[in-house]
């Protein structure tokens, strides 16, 4: 039987349901090749909405791979090479050697304020030390770091910036190698790095056997603030040829005393806020070798009848930076109090108040000033 349409035969088939069979495939097939299409339309959607959320939230180009994905606290740039932990609470030092399966040729690694306690006996990124050959920056402040051991830091030969602050470091005489792995360092950030609680005489040996094992004859910075040291080592200088920077804000300094022919390159020496109430003739003979403008005085002075001599001597040098800021905490007689160091009257200071007299006043300003270091360290 023949069918006649638009001109065109088409000869009927075998019929399924009172349809020709031809008739039914062809139906069968355009619905397959919609459904495709519909499957691929839905798909690309799909890839423009992850598109689009990638565009509107900057911040999901830095989510980690690895066992860092289920931390939000940590962020991964590895275009820049740059891996970071702020507040994520490790525990376990094993996730630095967990980064190599994910991310080669870092440049910068953070993890602060986490709970390590101590670093590992080996290298703190184990068998895949190698791949950190250039690593440049480790940051590994506020962990609630004790102990460093000698071979964590192995491997890191070109690291440029070591940052251990905010921790509770206890120098052991077997930790004595830790920095010995880093000879390129030009930084070293030891801001509030020490237990208050352990023996000074005892850790200062220890710490200079460390800055003298470790040859660092590229380091520009180092950073010794807020450690409530009371002294500090008369060769402490010395290890570090390239020294410009020497940060000692924030301690409890009387004096300041270290060998001068190890400071040859010093353009900055920061004694800011530290118990430093006037300046000796050792002190003056020391700074007159240094470079213009390279100390930073900011302390409580102390102005009376005893004052003249340093106080001509801050006026006509020139190494005190910021010098007309400097004002007398305390004076004799009182009207001078607040007064500035370059125009304090000198021939009208006198003796008749004892600025030195430890008067609960006074003790009063020690305990503020502990309060004010303590509320600053925990920010």
């Amino acid at each position: 039987q023949a069918i006649f349409s638009s001109g065109s035969i088409f000869t009927e088939g075998p019929t399924t349901n009172g349809r020709p069979d031809s008739i039914r495939l062809r139906m069968l097939g355009s619905l397959l090749i919609f459904s495709s299409l519909l499957l691929i339309s839905h798909g690309r959607e799909r890839n423009n909405g992850r598109q689009q959320f990638a565009s509107e939230d900057p911040n999901s180009r830095f989510i980690c791979e690895g066992q860092l994905a289920e931390y939000a606290a940590c962020q991964c740039n590895e275009a820049e090479g740059d891996v970071s932990c702020i507040n994520a609470q490790f525990v376990d030092t094993s996730i630095f050697a967990s980064l190599e399966s994910y991310y080669k040729g870092l440049n910068r690694i953070t993890f602060h304020g986490n709970n390590f306690q101590d670093l590992p006996s080996g290298s703190l990124f184990g068998s895949s030390s190698s791949s950190y050959s250039n690593l440049d920056t480790l940051n590994i402040s506020a962990n609630y770091i004790v102990n460093l051991h000698s071979n964590a830091l192995q491997g890191l030969r070109n690291l440029k910036t070591l940052d251990l602050s905010n921790n509770e470091i206890v120098l052991l005489e077997s930790d004595i190698g830790f920095l010995q792995n880093t000879p390129k360092l030009t930084e070293l950030m030891l801001r509030r790095a020490f237990t208050m609680t352990s023996n000074r005489s005892s850790q200062f040996d220890m710490m200079m056997k460390m800055f003298e094992k470790a040859k660092l004859e590229k380091l520009e910075v180092l950073d010794l603030s807020y450690n409530f040291l009371s002294s500090i080592p008369f060769d402490l200088p010395c290890p570090f040829p390239k020294l410009t920077r020497l940060d000692l804000r924030q301690n409890f300094l009387t004096n300041f005393v270290v060998n001068e022919t190890c400071l040859a390159n010093i353009r900055t020496i920061d004694l800011s806020r530290n118990q430093i109430h006037s300046l000796d003739a050792p002190f003056r003979q020391l700074a007159n070798n240094l470079k213009d403008e390279s100390l930073i005085l900011k302390n409580s002075f102390y102005c009376d009848c005893k004052s003249g001599e340093w106080i001509q001597w801050l006026r006509s040098t020139r190494v005190v930076r910021e010098k007309s800021s400097l004002i007398c905490d305390r004076a004799s007689p009182s009207t001078y109090k607040g007064t500035r160091l370059v125009e304090v009257p000198i021939d009208k200071l006198d003796c008749s108040i004892d600025v030195w007299n430890d008067n609960p006043a006074s003790s009063y300003s020690i305990i503020l000033s502990i309060l004010i270091v303590s509320i600053q360290l925990l920010r």
